[in-house]
């Protein structure tokens, strides 16, 4: 998951990269990319999931959002724009729980302010 956000953020044209965020659907992608991705200088994930709903989305929100383990539905429901960027594999087998189909997209121009989008996304589970 991690070498393919990373492949996603490198080939973001590098003004909007500078402007970019990681937006993971659960508290554990989000920590995942948080733990690995500094090795691929990725910006800091955030989630409504659980806890990481109250470290919030930072003082600048991000223009331009990579979006992990969302449905297609849920993100255009969301954003303006869109477009599928990425799949997560699992070639070793491990059985976790990340959702079907583990799409990565990127998108574009919330749909709502960014205080109004964090309280649609905060989840407690």
């Amino acid at each position: 998951m991690i070498q393919t956000v990373a492949g996603i953020y490198e080939a973001l044209p590098s003004d909007e990269r500078a402007q970019a965020g990681i937006l993971a659907g659960e508290n554990d992608e989000a920590a995942a990319l948080n733990l690995y991705g500094d090795e691929y200088s990725l910006p800091k994930a955030i989630s409504g999931s659980n806890t990481f709903f109250l470290r919030g989305y930072g003082s600048l929100p991000p223009e331009t959002l990579i979006v992990v383990g969302f449905a297609q539905e849920t993100v255009d429901s969301l954003f303006e724009q869109c477009a599928l960027a990425g799949t997560i594999t699992n070639p070793y087998g491990v059985e976790n729980d990340l959702r079907d189909p583990p799409n990565i997209f990127v998108c574009r121009n919330p749909l709502l302010p960014w205080d109004e989008l964090w309280e649609q996304l905060k989840r407690y589970s």
